[in-house]
């Protein structure tokens, strides 16, 4: 009663399978991304770390307190950075999965 008709799983594997591989890649891309970013960060913040290991008297407060202004100008740009690889990232994965999901449609429709 619950059996599929013998073709139905050949007729949608292939649009299956494509589907499946494109999420997946894009999921690598993705963490690939977000790890890339994570590693900026937590160098920074390991550097930094170190920097303010070194603060001893007032003098070198005072360089420290005056290398932070770079610093947090670096985090600014590394940030419109990711925000704007982020962006093109989605907007490689709209036409892409727009692409697919034609691709699908037309191999389903026109066999």
């Amino acid at each position: 009663m619950n059996e599929m008709p013998a073709g139905f799983i050949g007729e949608w594997g292939k649009p299956l399978k494509r589907t499946n591989q494109f999420v997946v890649e894009r999921l690598g891309q993705w963490a690939a991304l977000q790890m890339d970013s994570l590693k900026a960060y937590v160098d920074l913040g390991l550097s930094q770390f170190k920097v303010a290991l070194k603060v001893t008297d007032p003098h070198s407060l005072h360089e420290f307190a005056d290398s932070q202004f770079a610093v947090l100008s670096f985090v600014g740009h590394r940030m419109l950075d990711d925000s704007r690889m982020l962006a093109e990232w989605n907007a490689d994965g709209y036409r892409q999965t727009d692409r697919l999901a034609r691709q699908n449609l037309l191999g389903l429709l026109f066999k």
